[in-house]
């Protein structure tokens, strides 16, 4: 069996060293609706409680799905790091990718900022450009496929967009033999089907994207972005289905049906099962909330 953990949406604060001038424009609206909102919705101290409680687990693999900032500041993105490092991941057992949140002004995406810093959470076993993504890693019977939904938006949206390009990419690299051969899990931020309006939160190329998987297929898609469990299906060759799985955000300090959790993906052979671990304001600890299988 193999174990993939499942964490996304950190939202990690942290303007240390950043300058005036870089809250112009988006970052300081973003900034502001941090200060008056986000920052009571995900509270940092859940997301040390949830890091303790997934270095206590057994797994093979973390991914974290995009969002790991809320401004697109290196001081953001170097905290999430060290928290991703106290879990006890390796760069061998870890992959990160952005969220739109870590794509929030085009200077820091042009920048390739956020690649530079991880880039050792993005080596690649088979990437088929010089492009930083898609690219897989492959771990065993199973090969992780990571693809960026994430573009700075130029406006106050949170959709994200893949584009042709990278679709003929992502098409090319699942149908790949040395992919194709394996149970294919493809990582993404935004949700490849609409779950929440309105339009300007969603991914607007759904479906193309939609298209690709009905071509060469997957055997499981995992997202984040909404920061609510959500589980749906979309359409493969031969009517095969393709579970869809997005994980609520692990900093969320709402509702218990939303409160800080992430997933771990038990892969057995074709069979998966779907492990939500979320924390309990209660107690005050993390604990299995549901078991489901997809």
């Amino acid at each position: 069996m193999f174990r993939l953990a499942h964490v996304t949406d950190l939202h990690v604060r942290n303007f240390a060293g950043a300058r005036l001038r870089d809250f112009f424009g988006k970052r300081a609206i973003g900034a502001l609706n941090l200060a008056l909102i986000r920052r009571r919705k995900h509270r940092m101290e859940l997301l040390a409680a949830l890091g303790d409680d997934l270095r206590a687990r057994p797994y093979d693999h973390l991914v974290v799905s995009g969002d790991l900032g809320n401004v697109s500041l290196l001081s953001e993105w170097r905290t999430a790091r060290s928290w991703i490092e106290r879990t006890g991941a390796s760069v061998e057992n870890a992959t990160i990718i952005p969220g739109n949140h870590d794509a929030y002004v085009k200077e820091v995406v042009v920048s390739g900022a956020f690649e530079q810093l991880f880039a050792a959470y993005q080596r690649a076993d088979l990437r088929l450009a010089a492009d930083t993504y898609p690219f897989a890693r492959l771990r065993g019977e199973i090969a992780l496929v990571f693809a960026n939904t994430c573009v700075p938006t130029g406006d106050l949206g949170a959709w994200g967009r893949m584009g042709e390009a990278q679709l003929r990419r992502v098409e090319a690299l699942l149908a790949a033999p040395e992919i194709r051969a394996r149970f294919r899990v493809l990582v993404i931020h935004h949700p490849p089907v609409m779950h929440r309006p309105p339009e300007n939160r969603n991914l607007r190329d759904r479906g193309k994207l939609a298209e690709v998987l009905a071509r060469v297929g997957a055997e499981l898609i995992v997202h984040g972005h909404d920061h609510r469990d959500e589980f749906t299906e979309l359409g493969g060759p031969d009517g095969r289905r393709i579970p869809v799985v997005g994980a609520g955000s692990a900093s969320y300090a709402g509702a218990a049906d939303r409160r800080s959790r992430y997933n771990i993906y038990e892969i057995d052979g074709a069979h998966v099962d779907v492990v939500t671990y979320a924390h309990d304001s209660a107690t005050g600890v993390f604990g299995e909330l549901r078991r489901r299988t997809v």
